[in-house]
């Protein structure tokens, strides 16, 4: 039996199939729990690369996809495809990166940097540095800002075949969104962070067994969480008021992305959360699992990044919140989440007429590519005729203008009327005081359409080792928030994948004799 592998190298996690060449089902699915490189973002999976250089980031992220390539067991794997955003498929590849960094075409030709082509392409796996040596198949960007991913969530869901004014949005870490108004296209991608992911929030997961992805109001509040197949089944059921559960149905670990933006919508329309505050300071959800005050400000900068970079878009292509037709949502936050709490919370447009969830679109165009090679020909030709206007969001007044309100309204309780009125005064459309009825279609039951026969969720093992002469004080290890740093005698590791990278730094900055520093840690690789 021939077969093939397909990879989403997202920035909070790897998702990895194994195919049936003959028949095109799916055999089994491996999941990678968090990205391996340090940071919680593309920036500063980014930044790390270039502060640490370039080939490590390579070798961390090659060792993850080596790992789940040999979790998945292929018996005669003729292919492999991947898709991802530039960032992530640059860095997996080991291709010039730092075009990606640096926006301006004089800062680039300052420091010699000539930017790859990145179209759509065959390489081989000895070169890339996988256990496999079989052809891998990168697919193309459309600009070194629109990578793969953005491709795949246009393609997959049908948004560049309609006539009408629609939104897309992959709802990840990055965020990558796009606007169709006739035949012009808006991108943009809103760096919303990991809260999204349901990282960085105090007891946050990924979309895996256990984790809280919904609450539904029935007689009192049923958290909704993941079973071992990811379908959603009854979990804990919770008063925020009395910040009590009890423990029933499927047992709760932690709390996903959806689960977050779910239990902010309670929290808020009950008044037990009037941002940035929580009566009585935080929310019990299952035994060891809280949620906080600290975790209601990291929610409303990801939720307040989405808003902003919608809004931004339809400010830059002129239309109305009422113009807008359909709202395509992507990813495993935009399958999970209830569409109507999402509105509620600002993370979807206030008025489409239509809200379709599409589930993990660049899985699916990673296997059409596995499954099809000759697709890749066809992919090179579309993006030709993708005729994209990309706001970069950094440098951009209106999204600028916008996320500061966000900021005051989320993380400093500022009135939504006077959000409001400080957008008018900007020349920037308010958000509608009422949220009409729209048609909710939910194309599949899971963010992964297809699992297999068996579905295998992996936790990174990489590492940073060190011997630092120290007193032993472990102020840096107590330090950690992700808990990625361990002592053991002289002897101190860092864990990769949990580790915030060059944006966090804690360890560093909190060494009373400052002998630590990251900069003395090596990667420490496993054997093939």
């Amino acid at each position: 039996m021939d077969q093939a592998i397909n990879i989403d190298i997202g920035t909070s996690g790897i998702r990895a199939q194994l195919l049936n060449l003959t028949d095109s089902s799916v055999l089994r699915t491996a999941i990678l729990s968090r990205n391996p490189l340090p940071g919680a973002n593309v920036v500063d999976h980014l930044d790390f690369a270039i502060s640490y250089g370039q080939e490590i980031a390579h070798e961390i992220l090659v060792s993850a996809v080596n790992s789940l390539i040999n979790d998945l067991k292929p018996t005669n794997l003729k292919r492999i495809a991947v898709c991802g955003n530039p960032i992530q498929l640059s860095i997996f590849e080991g291709i010039e990166i730092r075009d990606l960094a640096f926006a301006g075409k004089n800062a680039l030709e300052k420091i010699h940097v000539k930017p790859p082509k990145r179209d759509g392409h065959v390489t081989s796996g000895n070169k890339i540095g996988l256990y496999a040596d079989v052809d891998v198949i990168i697919p193309p960007s459309i600009r070194h800002e629109i990578g793969a991913d953005a491709l795949a969530m246009m393609i997959k869901t049908g948004f560049l075949d309609t006539s009408e004014t629609c939104m897309v949005t992959d709802y990840g870490t990055n965020a990558e969104m796009a606007l169709k108004v006739g035949n012009r296209i808006y991108t943009g991608s809103a760096a919303a962070g990991p809260a999204i992911e349901g990282q960085q929030i105090s007891k946050g997961m990924l979309a895996t067994p256990g984790a809280i992805a919904d609450l539904r109001l029935s007689g009192g509040w049923q958290a909704l969480v993941l079973d071992e197949k990811l379908r959603l089944v009854e979990g804990p059921r919770i008063n925020l008021r009395s910040r009590t559960f009890k423990s029933t149905g499927y047992p709760a670990k932690g709390i996903t992305g959806t689960g977050v933006i779910s239990l902010m919508y309670a929290g808020l329309i009950t008044g037990i959360i009037k941002p940035p505050h929580i009566e009585g300071d935080i929310i019990r959800l299952g035994k060891g699992i809280t949620f906080t005050e600290e975790d209601v400000v990291e929610a409303g900068k990801a939720f307040g990044a989405l808003r902003a970079g919608h809004l931004t878009l339809m400010h830059e292509a002129g239309i109305a919140y009422e113009d807008l037709e359909t709202m395509y949502m992507c990813g495993a936050s935009g399958t999970y989440v209830d569409p109507i709490k999402a509105r509620f919370t600002g993370i979807v447009p206030a008025t489409p007429k239509r809200i379709i969830q599409c589930g993990n679109t660049s899985l699916e165009l990673a296997k059409d590519l596995a499954l099809n090679p000759d697709y890749l020909s066809y992919l090179n030709e579309m993006k030709k005729s993708i005729l994209a206007n990309h706001i970069m969001f950094a440098s951009s007044p209106t999204f600028a203008a916008i996320y500061v309100q966000e900021i005051a309204l989320w993380n400093e309780g500022m009135p939504l009327e006077k959000y409001n009125a400080n957008l008018e005064r900007s020349g920037i459309q308010p958000i509608p005081n009422e949220l009409p009825e729209c048609i909710i279609e939910r194309k599949y039951e899971r963010d992964i359409h297809e699992l297999g026969k068996c579905l295998e969720i992996m936790e990174s093992k990489l590492d940073f080792t060190a011997t630092i002469k120290c007193s032993g004080c472990d102020t840096c290890v107590k330090g950690c928030p992700e808990e990625a740093l361990s002592r053991e005698c002289e002897s101190f590791r860092i864990n990769t994948a949990r580790c915030l990278g060059t944006a966090c730094r804690r360890c560093e900055e909190r060494c009373p004799e400052k002998m630590f520093s990251i900069s003395n840690f090596k990667l420490e690789l496993p054997s093939p």
